[in-house]
């Protein structure tokens, strides 16, 4: 019996990873191209039973690890492994393969979504708690995956030993911010219910803050 059970488990996690690789390139799609309507809909499928939520794409936490772990699959294809690994400085003692750097740089990377989501509580007076709090999470991983595989690609031209490398992967950082400053002021706008002008410095603030943690995140690790 505990091996039959095994068996029906792993049949449903093998089903489950092997449907990322067609609901994963949908869910980046609309999530690049329609990012608003994501990120309404991530919060009203939070409301549904647990079998219904994100039947048709990747749910935003899982949709946001995959995006780390295909990025530095492909970094590791173009450039060898990261540089994180040959650092011993400070905390990146921690960081010895590439498992470790996957962790290190999905609990970046999602600083971005529980920082924007926690500024969009305090922008909208509502209280702070693991319940309010969840939502806006997985909405923000919605608007911030697309920046996070822009950045990504970016930091890998920026390893190749080409100089010219070094401005398609400015263009993307560029292109990266100008979506996400974009996208989060739009959307603070529609949920605090205020002018756009408000909106726009509501999503500077939460660009430049999720910028500090990150830079101070990368420091500790990095030594850089």
């Amino acid at each position: 019996m505990p091996f039959l059970v095994f068996l029906k488990s792993f049949e449903i996690l093998l089903y489950e990873v092997m449907s990322w690789l067609v609901l994963y390139p949908r869910t980046l799609w609309r999530s690049g191209r329609y990012p608003l309507q994501m990120m309404k809909r991530s919060e009203h499928e939070l409301e549904l039973p647990v079998p219904e939520q994100f039947k048709d794409v990747v749910s935003p936490p899982i949709f946001l690890l995959l995006t780390v772990v295909a990025s530095h699959t492909a970094e590791v294809a173009v450039v060898g492994h990261s540089a994180l690994i040959d650092n011993g400085i400070g905390l990146a003692v921690l960081i010895q393969d590439n498992a470790s750097v996957i962790l290190f740089r999905l609990v970046a990377f999602a600083s971005m979504p529980i920082i924007s989501g926690a500024l969009a509580l305090a922008a909208m007076h509502r209280p702070l708690d693991r319940i309010t709090l969840q939502p806006l999470f997985y909405a923000q991983c919605f608007a911030t995956t697309p920046v996070v595989l822009l950045c990504s690609v970016a930091a890998t031209l920026t390893r190749l030993p080409q100089p010219a490398a070094d401005i398609p992967a400015g263009l993307l950082f560029a292109a990266a911010s100008a979506f996400y400053v974009g996208v989060e002021a739009v959307w603070f706008t529609r949920e605090a219910k205020r002018g756009p002008v408000i909106g726009i410095l509501w999503a500077v603030a939460v660009f430049g803050l999720s910028v500090l943690v990150l830079a101070a995140i990368i420091w500790l690790f990095a030594g850089i």
